[in-house]
């Protein structure tokens, strides 16, 4: 993903948590930015994947097998 600008996001964590997270980057030697940055495309990436399994999880599904077998076919 090409960032092309940037926005200000403000939140309210609980001040363990950031305390965490901060040494956490510190200790890696990345940007707290980065970090939330990152974890929040993660899961967006997740909830789209789920999102498409869940739509599509009754689709009839086509052994390998079957597959292969049909290539087979087609190379002779």
């Amino acid at each position: 993903m090409i960032m092309s600008e940037t926005a200000t996001l403000s939140t309210m964590i609980d001040a363990d948590v950031k305390d965490a997270i901060t040494a956490f980057c510190k200790r890696r030697g990345i940007k707290l930015r980065y970090l939330i940055e990152q974890a929040l495309i993660e899961q967006l990436e997740d909830e789209i994947d789920l999102e498409a399994y869940r739509a599509r999880r009754n689709e009839e599904t086509v052994p390998f097998e079957q597959i292969l077998a049909k290539l087979d076919k087609r190379k002779k």
